[in-house]
């Protein structure tokens, strides 16, 4: 593409850049990412582009940032019309993933290129991005206890560890072969298994079902 000296406010040719950042992560991995590759997407130089980043890793500190506020804003998107813990649990794992595949799975890669940079602030980045999304998790298996939704013996942490884990392993089975394992294909049995394992004693749920 053809450079242009075409001045954008910040906010503007961030968007470009970031926009660019994903496709290049997309078609080549995080090993494609760099400005010189950026400045050829938008179609500026290298200078313009670093008018608004530091460098490569600053770029990889942006993504992370959008990634995590995307992700905990479709979240509370999905889980604001319901009441009941169960329930908003559900539709975080199927939100989350859907999320995960209309963005061709990059923040997982992203996050997972973040925990090898020895970079402190793309580590720093990435591990925010985790934390506050096992937070959230966590969140709503506590709701869950305190309506007595969910086994109180069941240990919080422990439980958003495990859900974060179901999404991690079925990311990662589709992104070595998105065609024969689509990202939701088993999404319906996993849920069923860990709603089982978080129901409370007696519950209707937990009961079994009459043949």
């Amino acid at each position: 593409m053809a450079t242009t000296n075409t001045h954008l406010d910040h906010e503007t040719r961030l968007n470009q850049i970031l926009t660019a950042s994903r496709e290049l992560i997309a078609s080549g991995g995080v090993g494609a990412l760099t400005i010189r590759a950026i400045a050829r997407k938008v179609g500026v130089t290298e200078a313009a582009i670093y008018r608004h980043v530091d460098s490569k890793d600053h770029v990889l500190v942006l993504l992370l940032e959008d990634v995590r506020q995307s992700v905990l804003g479709t979240i509370e998107e999905a889980t604001a019309p319901h009441t009941s813990a169960i329930d908003k649990l559900e539709h975080v794992l199927q939100h989350h993933l859907s999320f995960i595949e209309s963005r061709r799975g990059i923040s997982f890669v992203v996050i997972a290129e973040a925990a090898q940079f020895q970079e402190p602030t793309v580590r720093s980045a990435g591990r925010k991005l985790v934390e506050d999304y096992l937070n959230v998790v966590e969140g709503f298996i506590r709701e869950g206890i305190e309506s007595r939704e969910v086994n109180p013996a069941i240990n919080p942490s422990a439980a958003a560890m495990i859900f974060f884990g179901m999404v991690q392993a079925s990311v990662t089975r589709w992104l070595f072969d998105s065609s024969a394992h689509p990202l939701t294909e088993n999404v319906l049995s996993l849920w069923k298994l860990y709603r089982a394992s978080l129901m409370a004693p007696g519950s209707v749920e937990s009961a079994p079902k009459a043949q």
